[in-house]
């Protein structure tokens, strides 16, 4: 592509050099310039990528993105100057690849937790449709029925468009994208055509990146912000926050809840083992005023999520029938509580709970599960918070455990490069003294989940929480292969 193109609507400061030139390629990555590249030169937290930019000449890049033009410059290079180079390479991006979420219907959801459970019950929806669909999130990169693992939850601009360009060319209909407070923050999502986009909760999360909880909110505003005049936003009404995010937005805007008269109402709620049933009423404007849905994933949680897809599939003009049926079949994400049946009649469940509200949804999920299956069964939880990461939530959850499950084992989660026996002090630090005998420090992971099998009797529910999906545990600056799940499969029923 011609340079000039690749910066039709760009916000230049200078530009030093020709815009003439053939560009082949864009990376950000010095080590990935091959001839003929763009290299944008990125301000990041561990590395600043204008200290990198000769080792990108050195490689082949013939014009170079940055907020500053070096000392010593080649002059046979053509030099963007702009104010923000992470901001400018979203849109050159989004040029490179020819605007392809222009040319896709894209649904987004923001919120702390419940995302990649409700992009993927959207994925059964759509696909009962008759959509191919791709997905983007925690898990992953979907594409079909093509897996490609992902670093980030929504990766940075260049690799998503990439991502959204090949699934245009493989035929996807609709794309699923999970957006997080970084990405947003960090403008991986601008210029992102986004047709509908939806919010499931806001709770502490991410405070050692966002100052506090308003500049969290403020990040997830960007999402409604950016929105058409002809979309749409879905917003669960449980936050504080959720009329500010929509203050500002074009798009027109729906309310979805229990209490207020929210646009879509849910009531009737039945939830059991593996099941839960609910009726949700629709806005009159729709044309129909109640549907019963039912679905196989267990905890009131979940009740949210399948409502936020079922109203997305609405907004978006799904057949009511084909979301019933593609709701009761569908089976969730993994290590989203997925179920382990063991071989001593007790039940495991493994969930990605990592913030103390995620934690206590699951634990008073699990709660009701006992109490709705008439089960005398205890509700035992392994649970640990990971290292380099947001600090005050530890002792939050440690509370939280102590408080509502019957034994509650702490444990290392991925450590990173924080002493695990330091980080499981900290937990510790926040259980009420009244509680620390129905509580156990065992540091191994691996242990510790053995030991809340072997323990566990007939009816025990056993939550096993924080990594989920995950296969690896980072301890140091190493990750090993670890998997909560298998773990828990070597005492299955056979």
């Amino acid at each position: 592509m011609i340079l000039k193109d690749l910066l039709e609507k760009v916000e230049i400061s200078q530009l030093i050099g020709s815009d003439s030139i053939e560009i082949s390629g864009i990376a950000y990555d010095s080590r990935k310039i091959e001839s003929g590249y763009l290299f944008a030169a990125l301000r990041g937290s561990q590395a600043d990528g204008h200290n990198f930019i000769g080792l990108a000449i050195e490689n082949g890049a013939k014009a170079i993105l940055c907020e500053q033009v070096p000392d010593g410059y080649f002059e046979n290079i053509t030099w963007i100057v702009v104010n923000d180079s992470r901001k400018i390479l979203a849109k050159i991006s989004h040029n490179f690849f020819g605007n392809p979420t222009s040319k896709l219907r894209m649904i987004g959801i923001t919120g702390t937790n419940g995302k990649t459970t409700t992009t993927y019950l959207m994925k059964s929806i759509f696909e009962e449709a008759g959509d191919k669909c791709g997905l983007i999130g925690t898990t992953g990169i979907i594409i079909g029925d093509e897996f490609l693992p992902a670093t980030h939850t929504t990766p940075e601009s260049l690799e998503l468009c990439a991502y959204i360009d090949i699934m245009l060319k493989k035929g996807v209909k609709t794309v699923l994208m999970e957006v997080s407070s970084h990405a947003l923050d960090q403008h991986r999502v601008d210029y992102i055509d986004f047709d509908t986009v939806l919010f499931t909760n806001l709770t502490p999360d991410h405070l050692d990146y966002h100052k506090d909880m308003v500049e969290y909110a403020t990040a997830k505003k960007k999402l409604f912000d950016m929105l058409k005049p002809e979309a749409k936003g879905l917003l669960f009404n449980l936050s504080e926050f959720t009329d500010y995010f929509v203050q500002d937005t074009k798009a027109k805007t729906y309310l979805l809840g229990r209490f207020d008269n929210p646009d879509f109402l849910i009531g009737n709620e039945n939830i059991g083992l593996g099941k839960t049933e609910f009726r949700m009423s629709l806005p009159l404007e729709l044309g129909m005023p109640t549907i019963n849905i039912k679905t196989k994933l267990s905890g009131r949680f979940n009740i949210d999520n399948a409502a936020l897809a079922a109203g997305a599939a609405i907004l978006n003009g799904v057949d009511i029938k084909i979301i019933i049926k593609a709701l009761s079949t569908a089976a969730g994400a993994p290590g989203r509580m997925q179920t382990v049946n063991l071989s001593n009649g007790a039940l495991a469940l493994v969930d990605y709970a990592h913030t103390p509200d995620a934690l206590e949804k699951a634990l008073v999920a699990c709660r009701e599960v006992l109490q709705n299956a008439g089960s005398d069964g205890r509700l035992i939880t392994v649970f640990g918070c990971g290292g380099d990461r947001d600090r005050t939530k530890r002792p939050v959850m440690g509370n939280i455990a102590s408080n509502k499950a019957d034994l509650a084992i702490i444990t290392s989660d991925n450590p990173r490069t924080e002493d695990p026996n330091d980080i499981i002090q900290e937990v510790y630090a926040g259980i009420d003294d009244a509680n620390r005998a129905n509580v156990m420090i065992i540091p191994d992971r691996a242990e510790a989940i053995d030991y809340a099998v072997e323990i566990s009797k007939m009816n025990d529910l056993i939550l096993v929480a924080g990594k989920g999906h995950e296969n690896y545990q980072i301890i140091g600056k190493e990750k090993y292969h670890f998997d909560d799940t298998e773990q828990l499969m070597r005492f299955s029923k056979v």
